[in-house]
This record gives structure tokens, sequence and C-alpha cells, in this order.
């Protein structure tokens, strides 16, 4: 069996490192190899800048599982009896005394398994653990696991496409250069444990990483992962004699990308909350190692991701989470925000930190990434609601434009599936379709922009088309999207508009759909809703449905003849409820299908009656009768 590193000490001593600098260059002339690697470690070893690392904050790895209730210092004690935890399930490897880097213990083989695993999320943490306890057993065995990746997990050629391998990925690639290697390597560098033999096999590891990322690398959030990998190469090991083209070439390639994948409005073009933030955290990592050294990056970065930072003020719900637009996710705003401040602050992010006033505005429109967001005001009782008239995004993407979701009386009321596992259940299946999220399916057919979707790269300055009127002087606020983009297997071109009217005084939202077609067709209008219900409504949300001749289910936890009424709760596997998802069907050609949302808000008059009179919609409160004539609103 082959055993890694694939370096050979001639190429690793002759071609890979500055001879003159590290002081080889009479041992590696005569090949005393040995020489060579007794030289290199002592170098190694009397030139790391311990100091300079220091000043980087910790950041916890990404993607870090933990048994229920386990406290890290828990979890280093069970890895060191090889009992590995990734996606949330446990790979034992006591019995066989080392780790399988390619095994998987999943049900389904869901292969992140595998993946993640090689990510040494968990060795990072081991590191922390040892920073804070100087315990040599526990530096023992991370040493090991670490020597047992090195030699079982061998480097793919060159040319190995960045995604087909178990543990060389070039997102692991770029994840164990840019995030966690250096904090095991800083960590553990003092350590009887980390012998000269595995620290010589560890930097030629770190260069068969530099090769695969110049050589191989990818696209979208991944080429920002695998840049970040590459640049702290360069930045940590001058001794590389590459070290310098290595940085200058991921910088570079880091500064486009500014370009080529955030829209003008601040968005990553994957449009989805995590994926953002797993861009701009890579950008942030590498501000802070180049810091910490004193090393300059191009000032164009600072602004650009400024931009991009402001985005999570502009999406924030009242509760300071995101939306977890596509595969996206629910973290507080502010957690995010606030390692990121050291290097990309403003007015309104110092708001989301806790200091300073509130932002001067409140509604907002995305006009290039394709979002609306209104809400009543900054504080947690305030009513929010989005709109997603997106176009596709470039990665992680559901079929869900014009997608409506409401935050209310401190919870998520109006939901959607929400992002869950990267496997082939039935439940990812789901939350990537059209009947997981709150639009229109037609004949029971989802939207289907995936099957023709193409990205030209002009579209990052391309307008969403989206049409608004934000604020009004009756304190109406509308705006609209369209989706005509076509519905799986369904032989015929059917446009949906959808035009969201919000009374902001009255902490309620009027839902306008008109879909048209030239034949008849049954149209489901979907609302997941997350709230207690209470005989034919619901504890903090009234919904009314105005559509003429429509006819209305609730479904709850469907599993057959296909999957409905569930949100997932996280991104593991089984993690996932039950809701109420309210069903509106109704078959025409042509339509207007009318539905008005209206928070319970205390100190507001609440909705006592609506109706629907050809164009005329009449909503009556107790103080007042606002009558809204809808022609308006169909031009």
């Amino acid at each position: 069996m082959v055993k890694g590193p694939l370096t050979s000490d001639e190429v690793f001593f002759t071609e890979a490192l500055d001879q003159e600098a590290v002081g080889l260059k009479d041992a590696a002339s005569s090949s005393d190899w040995a020489s060579c690697r007794r030289i290199f470690a002592s170098y190694v070893r009397r030139t790391l800048d311990r100091v300079r690392f220091s000043l980087i904050p910790y950041e916890t790895p990404e993607n870090i599982y933990k048994l229920p209730g386990e406290s890290d210092s828990e979890a280093c004690k069970r890895i060191e009896g090889l009992r590995m935890v990734s996606v949330g399930v446990v790979g034992d490897f006591s019995a066989r005394g080392r780790v399988d880097w390619t095994a998987n213990p999943t049900v389904n083989g869901y292969k992140e398994w595998t993946w993640q695993l090689s990510r040494h999320n968990e060795i990072k943490m081991m590191a922390h653990e040892y920073r804070l306890t100087h315990d040599e057993a526990l530096a023992g065995t991370a040493c090991a696991i670490m020597r047992s990746w090195i030699e079982d997990a061998v480097c793919p050629p060159l040319g190995t496409i960045g995604y087909a391998t178990d543990c060389w990925r070039t997102i692991e690639c770029g994840i164990r250069m840019g995030a966690n290697w250096p904090y095991i390597l800083f960590s553990f560098i003092d350590s009887p444990s980390f012998d000269d033999g595995l620290l010589v096999d560890w930097f030629k590891s770190i260069y068969e990483h530099a090769l695969r990322l110049s050589h191989d690398r990818t696209g979208f959030n991944w080429l920002v992962m695998e840049m970040n990998g590459l640049a702290h190469i360069g930045l940590l090991f001058p001794f590389f004699k590459k070290a310098g083209t290595w940085f200058d070439d991921a910088v570079s390639t880091l500064d486009g990308q500014l370009d080529e994948q955030f829209y003008p409005d601040g968005f990553q073009y994957e449009l989805t909350t995590n994926y953002h933030d797993v861009v701009v955290n890579n950008y942030q990592r590498l501000f802070e190692t180049a810091r910490a050294f004193g090393r300059a990056l191009p000032d164009s970065l600072r602004s650009k991701l400024l931009n991009a930072c402001h985005l999570y003020v502009k999406l924030m719900k009242p509760d300071g989470r995101l939306p977890d637009i596509n595969d996206g996710c629910k973290a507080y705003a502010r957690d995010l925000l606030l390692p990121k401040a050291r290097f990309f602050m403003d007015d309104d992010i110092a708001f989301v930190l806790g200091s300073g006033k509130a932002p001067g505005w409140t509604s907002t429109v995305l006009p290039y990434s394709g979002f609306v967001v209104w809400r009543t005001g900054w504080g947690e009782d305030d009513t929010w609601g989005f709109l997603d008239a997106a176009p596709f995004g470039r990665a992680h993407q559901h079929e869900d434009k014009l997608n409506f979701l409401m935050h209310a009386c401190g919870r998520d009321l109006v939901t959607e599936g929400g992002n869950y596992a990267y496997d082939d259940s039935p439940m990812r299946r789901y939350i990537l379709s059209t009947r997981s999220h709150n639009t229109i399916r037609v004949d029971g057919a989802d939207q289907d922009r995936r099957s023709h979707y193409e990205w030209h790269d002009g579209d990052i300055n391309k307008p969403a088309g989206i049409r608004t009127d934000m604020p009004c002087d009756d304190d109406i606020e509308w705006a609209e999207g369209v989706y005509d983009e076509g519905y799986a297997g369904v032989d015929d071109h059917v446009v949906h508009k959808r035009r969201v009217l919000f009374i902001r005084p009255r902490h309620c939202f009027v839902i306008l759909d008109r879909l048209s077609a030239s034949t008849a067709h049954d149209y489901e209008q979907l609302w997941h809703i997350d709230d207690e219900r209470q005989g034919d409504g619901f504890a903090h949300l009234d919904i009314r449905v105005l559509t003429p001749g429509a006819r209305c289910d609730i479904v709850k936890g469907q599993d057959e003849p296909e999957v409905q009424g569930y949100i997932a709760l996280g991104q593991a596997q089984g993690s996932y409820k039950a809701v109420d998802t309210l069903c509106v069907h109704v078959n025409a050609a042509d339509v207007l299908m009318c539905t008005v949302l209206q928070a319970k808000v205390d100190g507001v008059g609440a909705l006592e009656d609506a109706s629907l009179d050809g164009m005329a919609l009449t909503l009556g409160f107790p103080d007042a009768r606002l009558v809204l004539d809808l022609a308006g609103h169909l031009d």
C-alpha cells in the first residue's frame, strides 16, 4: 500500500524549499537527506513566529459536531479513544486502533461524513484544549491521528478533479490550510509528540496541498476557500521557493472574485446566507493572519467586503437571525459580524453589535440579487417580511422564486422547509423543491429553473427586475417579482406575478398572485406556518384566503404520496419537524389569488373582517375600514 506523503526527500529539499534561507545547500548537494531533515526541523522550530500567530483570535471550527451535552474536554477524551463524530454520526475506530479516513458509518452512505472528517475540525479542537491544559497524552493522540492521515490519505495526482476524492477534495485542502492546520501546527509544535519525522512529513504534505490548490482549483465558494488556503501557505511559510508566487496569485484571485461573485448590492452570487458567510469568513481569516504577520493586502478588498458585511444588517430578522435562503442558515447576524468588525465596520454594523443607534432606514430592496425586506422597525417585537424575487443562485439553489417569509411576535410565522443534510433523502429533495416554500405549484409540478439554467459573467451586474414603491405616502409599501421560467413537465407558458403590499401601521401583508396561461391549470398556493393552531386560526397569525372558488386544505407531517408539511431544524440528518401547511387550490387559466396576513401584535387593531369584491379589497379594523383598489396593482 502506498504511503504518504508522496514527495520524496530529494524533491522536497532541492525543489520545494529555499535552500539558502533554510541552510540546506551543502547537505542537499551531497544528498545527505538525514542531515537535511534535521536542519529543516531545527529551522522551522526556531523561526515559526509563535508570538505573531497568537495575535490571531481563536475561531471555533466550522461544522464541529459533539455528542449531546458533551463539553470540549469530554469530546477530546472521546477522540483519544478513536471515537470520531462527523455530521453528528459516530465512527468508532477503537478496535482498529487507527482511523479509517475512507470509512462511512452513516446508514445511507452520506458522503459528507467522510469528507468533513478530513477537515480535521476535531483535531483543531484538541489543539485548543492542549493550549489550555498542556495534557501531553492528548497531544500524543492528536499527533498520532494526524500522522495516520498524512500516511493513509495519499494526495491524488495533479489534474484530479477538485471534488473527486474522499480526503483531498480541494475544498478540504483550502479549509485545512486556511483554518485548521496552522492552528494545529502552532499548538503542537513544541510538544514531544510532534517529532522531527512528523514535522518533515507535515510540511511535505503542506507542499502537496500548495501544488493541488495551485493546479486543481475550482470555482464558486470553493475557490475562495482554496485561495485562502494557498495564501496562508505563502504567508506563513516563506521558506518555500514559491511562497511569494502562491501568496500573490491567491490574493489576486481573491480580489478578482469579489467582482465576479458579489452582486453590486453585496450578496454573494450563490444567494444563500450560509455560503455568503463562508465566503466572507474566508476573506476575514486572511485579513486576521495578514495583520498578525504584518503583510499588506489590497485596499480594494476592504471596501468590497464592507458592502458584503452590510448585507447581514439588511436581511436580519427582529430576533437577530438571518433567513435561511436557499442552502442557508439561521445564524445570528451579531455572531457572524463580531469577528468581521475588526476589519469591516460602519454605523449599521455597530448597531447589530450592540452599540450605536438603529439604522435610519427600515424596509429595503436588493435590486441586483433580487430580495425585498419589509420591517416596522428594529426592535425584537417588530414585524418583518421577505420576498425572494431573485435569479437562480449560482449554486446551492432551491426552486423557490417568489417565496414569502414573515417574522412577527418574536417568532417565524410564515416559514419554509429550510436547509437539510446534503444527502439523497426524500427530506433533502423536499427542501430543494417548490413544495417546501411559500409560492405556487402548477398541476402538482415544481418550478424548473435547474434543467435549463445558464450563468453568464455579465449576469452579476444585471438587475433582478423587481418593481417597487417603498415607501409610499399612504403607509403602504409594495414590491413585485415575476416567475415565468417553466414548471417541470407542464407544456404551457405559465406566468406568475406576485405583488406584496405591506400596510406598515397594521403589521399586515396583502399577497396578490396573478397566474396566467393559455389553458386551465390547478394552481396550488402554499403557506408553511410555524404557529400554534387555535380552533380555526393561529395564536399569532391571522391568515385570510380571499381567492374566489379556492379550496383550502391543511397538511402536516405528510410522507405520502409526497413529503409535505415539514421544516428542517438544521443540516443534521433526521433534524426536522412537522408544521401546518395551508394548501390553496384553484383551477383556472387566468386568476388572481389574494391572501391577507396580519401579525397579532399587542396594541395594533386586529383584522375583524376582509372581503374581495371584484377589484375592491376591504379590510376592516376596529378603528377604520381600508378599501384598496387592486386594479391599480394589476398593471
